[in-house]
């Protein structure tokens, strides 16, 4: 057995679980042993007294088996599992020795020996059983020896009284020692056998780990060329739609001519649609910017209630020509967060129009709270709602609803990922709660400007 002082870099998991188990088993067997000395030291001292040599056997046997106890708890499992062992066993030949000196045959106490020789099997392995059935064999023929000096045993009652008990004796020594070793090889093979598949799981994980950081690497490459490729696109098309857009509106003014009114409908046509497709460019520019790092902030303290009024104020004719209502849930006083007023802005604006869009009617609810070190914003509205299943999509890239409202409205479904990143990069959270046909929630968290100042936040801060 591999003593527990060992390096613990050279130990395997599998013969580590082992040694502790043997552990564990050699401090069951040494208590054992202290409470069957205390047993019958306590016994002996009933009348009629036994014997001194007794008490000095048990004595022994008790001070032995709490010194393999301490030995074990040290660290030294096999000095302690020998040291026990040899102690267990001479206890055994000095109680019987001590009887026949006597005249106090105490014969079936020889059929104790083969214990210790199944205890070497499982606390010093299989190779060990033999060698203390031998040591135990000896001792048992000393005592057969013994025995046979004695008057009393001579001639043919040695052979039926003494002999009949000592081969038995050293024939189940030597039994108990091939069943420990049968079993510790079968034990050995099936450990051997763990250890080697768990050295192929162990390699085979390594291959799969570096096939994984290969593959991610691979893949963060390419999404760096998609994400570099999506910006130079959208960027390239700016220039050309800008100057479509342009020219449908000079059209349209009538700029070049008197326009019928099917023309008129063309125009206004090509006119939503390039506008659509302006606004899809830029949201790819910017969270193309925000996903790679090329968007800084300019952080200082923002009173969030201007940038919510604000917001406000750029929808109040819309909601008012959809007739939704537009309701403000503002405390007296709000402390300033501290971020980017644009930044703020914008994914505000996101929400709002996402509650514009996808409220049929009601009204929307905006408001603002302290909340620890963070200003809390919401955005409720009273319209369609979101199932749980899209509720786990909502802050991806593209991502769009499968609720017919959302179908029949233009849209990137960047906007509510352009608005995480935003959040995110001020160092707060984004979250919604919804309801289907019964509205959705939005709530998003921005540092205070003080709690910012105290932490000593940089005055441009990048995602």
């Amino acid at each position: 057995m591999t003593e527990q002082s060992a390096p613990q870099s050279f130990i395997s998991a599998e013969e580590q679980l082992e040694l502790e188990r043997k552990v564990r088993l050699l401090n069951i067997l040494a208590a054992s042993g202290v409470v069957v000395s205390l047993i019958f030291l306590a016994a002996m001292l009933y009348p009629p007294i036994s014997p001194a040599p007794y008490f000095v056997i048990f004595g022994l046997l008790l001070a032995i088996c709490l010194a393999s106890m301490a030995l074990n708890r040290l660290g030294h499992s096999r000095p302690a599992a020998q040291v026990f062992l040899l102690a267990v066993t001479l206890a055994i030949f000095a109680v019987i020795l001590v009887g026949l000196l006597r005249e106090q045959l105490v014969g079936f106490v020889i059929f104790f020996f083969p214990l210790p020789v199944l205890s070497a099997g499982m606390l010093l392995g299989s190779r060990s059983t033999f060698g203390y059935a031998t040591l135990n064999a000896i001792l048992i023929a000393v005592i057969g020896v013994v025995a046979s000096q004695m008057p009393a045993l001579q001639g043919a009652v040695f052979v039926t009284e003494v002999f009949s008990i000592v081969m038995p004796a050293i024939v189940l020594c030597y039994l108990m020692a091939l069943v420990a070793w049968l079993y510790g090889r079968s034990q050995e093979q099936a450990w051997h056998e763990l250890t080697q598949r768990s050295q192929q799981l162990q390699v085979a994980n390594e291959e799969i780990r570096a096939f994984s950081r290969t593959l991610e690497d691979k893949v963060e490459e390419r999404t760096g060329e998609l994400r570099k490729f999506v910006s130079m696109v959208a960027h390239d098309l700016r220039n050309p739609l800008a100057t479509i857009q342009g020219y449908v509106e000079l059209m349209r003014e009538q700029e070049m001519g008197t326009l019928q009114e099917r023309q008129r409908e063309t125009l206004d046509t090509i006119a939503s649609n390039v506008k659509h497709i302006v606004h899809l460019t830029d949201d790819l520019l910017e969270i193309s910017f925000l996903q790679s790092g090329g968007i800084q902030f300019d952080m200082k303290p923002v009173p969030i209630e201007g940038v919510i009024q604000e917001v406000c104020d750029s929808y109040e004719q819309r909601l008012s020509e959809k007739r939704l209502g537009l309701k403000l849930e503002l405390p007296s006083e709000l402390p300033p967060v501290w971020g980017d007023p644009f930044h703020l802005t914008r994914a505000l604006n996101n929400l709002v129009g996402n509650a514009y869009n996808y409220t049929p009617s009601g009204a929307i609810i905006l408001g603002a709270r302290p909340l620890d070190s963070y200003v809390e914003v919401s955005v409720a509205d009273t319209g369609i709602g979101i199932s749980p299943e899209e509720q786990k999509h909502l802050f991806t890239h593209f991502f769009r609803g499968g609720h017919k409202v959302v179908r029949n409205q233009k849209g990137t479904g960047l906007g509510l990922a352009i608005t995480r990143y935003i959040v995110e990069a001020h160092g707060g959270e984004i979250w919604a709660e919804s309801e289907r046909d019964k509205g959705t929630t939005f709530r998003l968290t921005i540092p205070m400007a003080e709690q910012a100042n105290s932490l000593g936040q940089p005055p441009v801060a990048a995602l």
